[in-house]
């Protein structure tokens, strides 16, 4: 990964690094443009009145120690840290996540869901384009899932002006030069993009901002080499010199030049139009109102508030620094900024939550020690989460899906679980769906479903039935065929729609 903030890399256990991808600014700039869909053209979208909010669990969750803990499984196969009695009658939840365990009552577990390469560059690549032929370090030749959506949605809300394909990557605080450990996640940035869809559908990437101190108030005093977190909103002030715009739209003109070949949506709007339209997009009240957290109420702040947790700093070759003060967590925020942006008329927002990967090798901790470190961030944050949409009367628009590239396997003798792409956690809540249940069950090892496996094409098409109008875009001749194909390979998840 390169980060944002200090300029360091840091690496998953492939050794895969995160490219800098073309910027302009703080954000990746291809979703600004304002060209929509085929539908969009006739005067309508097949867009419902939902959207999703993808978390990725980047690195590989382990199932037993998340959503399936086998509590009797060998010992080897169940979750290390014992589980707990959840909402649900006869459900159990591993002990990382009491809060969740409460809620149960709100979610869809699903415990046969299967997924098929167990590495992490490809595996990423693969659950977000649904292509299963992809492979390590091999560009994708299938869009995103995201921008698939935003391909037959239209690639902005044209009620808020506001791109309906969006990407949170996880934020790092800085702390005496170092970043704060998250791993790589430059395969799911290029898992979300739009390969041949064109650039329009690109995801629109912002950086959720970290506070100056901790949710109770007491300010904490920045150290003298220490960088503050990038502001989301300086990239949409209107005071923006000319020249910076200039070189943005330029930047702008020159991706739209090299891919109208291969835009798939037809014919192309005038380019003065498409950058006069992008000028507009970068300076949008409403847009800075989405990104601007400082407009929450403390309470609620307070509420998603994760940097109170335990996160490593890390060297430039990802070893973990154990010692010194916790960088935090940024996904609390992460979600917030999420519903926000749900709520302004985004219609996908993937969330990466990086890196579930703890092999108990050099540099790289066992289990106890990696998810007694991630695992309390998402349980809050996730039960945040579920809570304030209740509040907010959006339970039934937003659709929380939670998931990664594969699951893990036995423990070995030093307490790590390795890359296990036979069975994979898959949770649901909200989007009006039916919950309450657990889908489809595992083996007695945990290791491989026990009932008809879900896979990746299924979960797919689960999330387009959602998001989407697929029975009037069967019945429409000019809609792409690899959007319907992508909504119809599959088979939606029956359990959540009866």
């Amino acid at each position: 990964m390169f980060d944002v903030l200090t300029g360091h890399r840091s690496r998953l256990c492939d050794g895969t690094s995160r490219r800098d991808f073309l910027r302009a600014g703080l954000f990746g700039l291809g979703a600004l443009g304002a060209r929509g869909s085929a539908s969009d053209a006739r005067g309508g979208s097949y867009a419902r009145d939902k959207s999703v909010v993808f978390l990725f669990l980047a690195g590989g969750p382990s199932q037993y120690e998340t959503f399936d803990p086998k509590p009797g499984g060998p010992e080897s196969h169940t979750s290390i840290n014992g589980h707990v009695p959840t909402a649900l009658p006869g459900v159990r939840f591993s002990a990382y996540l009491p809060k969740l365990a409460k809620l149960a009552d709100r979610l869809s577990v699903v415990r046969s869901f299967r997924t098929k390469h167990p590495e992490h560059n490809g595996a990423h690549k693969q659950l977000l384009t649904a292509d299963l032929t992809v492979q390590d370090g091999k560009p994708i030749t299938e869009p995103g899932l995201g921008a698939v959506y935003a391909r037959a949605a239209g690639a902005v809300n044209p009620a808020t002006g506001l791109p309906r394909h969006a990407l949170i990557p996880t934020t790092t605080r800085n702390s005496k030069g170092r970043a704060g450990f998250n791993g790589a996640f430059e395969s799911v940035v290029e898992g979300c993009q739009p390969a041949d869809l064109g650039t329009a559908f690109a995801p629109f990437e912002v950086l959720a901002p970290l506070s100056d101190g901790f949710a109770d108030g007491k300010t904490k005093k920045r150290k003298p080499n220490e960088v503050p977190p990038p502001n989301p909103l300086d990239v949409f002030e209107p005071t923006v010199p000319a020249p910076q715009l200039d070189a943005r739209l330029g930047l702008l003109k020159e991706l739209d030049r090299f891919n109208r070949a291969a835009d798939a949506a037809g014919s192309m709007n005038r380019l003065d139009d498409f950058t006069k339209q992008a000028a507009g997009l970068l300076q949008t009240g409403r847009v800075r109102k989405a990104l601007d957290l400082a407009l929450e109420d403390p309470a609620t702040l307070k509420a998603y508030d994760t940097e109170h947790f335990l996160n490593w700093n890390c060297d430039d070759n990802s070893k973990f620094i154990r010692s010194g003060p916790s960088v935090g967590s940024s996904l609390g925020r992460q979600l917030l900024l999420a519903r926000r942006l749900c709520e302004a008329g985004a219609g996908f927002v993937t969330v990466i939550n990086a890196n579930w990967d703890f092999h108990a090798r050099k540099g790289i901790p066992n289990t106890p020690e990696g998810t007694g470190a991630f695992a309390p961030p998402l349980d809050h944050a996730v039960s945040a989460f579920l809570e304030d949409v209740k509040r907010r009367g959006l339970e039934d628009k937003i659709l929380l899906v939670i998931t990664g590239e594969f699951g893990r396997n036995g423990l070995d003798k030093n307490l790590g679980r390795h890359h296990h792409a036979k069975l994979c956690p898959l949770v649901f809540a909200g989007g009006g769906l039916k919950h309450g249940r657990v889908i489809g069950r595992s083996d007695t090892r945990g290791g491989e479903p026990a009932t008809e496996p879900i896979g990746i094409a299924d979960l797919h098409a689960t999330i387009l039935h959602t998001l989407l109008d697929v029975g009037r875009m069967r019945t429409d001749a000019n809609v792409l065929p690899k959007v319907l194909d992508r909504a119809t390979k599959g088979a939606p998840i029956r359990e959540l729609f009866e």
